[in-house]
């Protein structure tokens, strides 16, 4: 079975160079958010280990139904996400438009949840003055701002498929949306696993 090209034959040298540079450049951004979630995961790994106690005896037992519920909501968005993208090379611009919405919608209803998942916890003690509650915040919440630009970004790519700017040909910012909230998704389900359920 053949790949599909990832530009059309009609886009002229200097379209083809930018969508090519743009691919670049994502891969490069997404190589050093990887390198930065793994120092953060680095940091998890020589804390957890050194700490005497590591999770306050409330967190276990009120904090699982919320998240868990969140992060089924985020891994949706990424499947939206796919399916944007497919009806794109399908030529399915109303259908590129739903699936963008609605990825979009998850993501604002992810990071929505997850402020006030903060505060929820901030109210029954999760405080920042031990060293879990410390790692949590710093972690889900650099997360959580990375969910933020992912719904800009998302918030940008949808305003210009309603607009008709994306055919199969032509197709980067779609793309470029699609690396960057995968890596989102994938990000938090390796998070969720090591902060809540670890």
């Amino acid at each position: 079975m053949a790949s599909e090209p990832a530009v059309s034959e009609n886009l002229a040298p200097e379209e083809i160079a930018e969508a090519e540079n743009a691919r670049f450049a994502i891969v490069l951004l997404l190589v050093a958010e990887l390198m930065f979630f793994g120092a953060l995961v680095g940091m998890y790994i020589v804390l957890r280990f050194s700490a005497e106690n590591w999770k306050p005896p409330l967190f276990a037992e009120t904090a699982l139904g919320i998240p868990l519920v969140n992060t089924g909501v985020l891994v949706l968005s990424g499947f939206f996400m796919l399916l944007g993208s497919r009806a794109v090379r399908r030529e399915g611009r109303l259908g590129l438009v739903c699936w963008l919405c609605l990825t979009l919608l998850c993501g604002a209803v992810f990071a929505a949840v997850q402020y006030l998942e903060f505060s929820r916890l901030l109210e029954e003690g999760l405080a920042l003055n031990n060293i879990f509650g410390t790692v949590f915040y710093t972690m889900a919440g650099l997360h959580a701002l990375h969910v933020a630009g992912g719904v800009l970004l998302l918030s940008y790519v949808s305003c210009r498929a309603i607009g008709g700017k994306y055919r199969p040909g032509r197709r980067i910012g779609v793309d470029l949306a699609l690396y960057y909230w995968l890596m989102v998704v994938l990000v938090w389900i390796f998070f969720f696993v090591i902060l809540y359920i670890l």
